[in-house]
């Protein structure tokens, strides 16, 4: 891999959309959990960017066990 590929990489898990959760003390607090679906579509659209012909379809049916081919 080279500098493009982490940098993409990066670029795509700091775009990730960001949740706040409820904890013990009832409080909102910013947290790093991060959606599932949210993480392969935005793998999906970042990859996508780079080949014409990636299949982002595919490519989220992999992330989910479900085959690709």
């Amino acid at each position: 891999m080279t500098r493009k590929d982490f940098n993409l990489i990066a670029e795509t898990i700091r775009l990730l959309p960001s949740f706040e959760t409820f904890q013990a003390d009832g409080k909102l607090y910013p947290t790093d959990v991060v959606n599932f679906d949210a993480l392969c579509h935005r793998f999906a659209e970042a990859l996508a960017t780079t080949n014409p012909r990636f299949d982002k379809d595919r490519f989220i049916a992999a992330c989910n066990g479900k085959g690709g081919r």
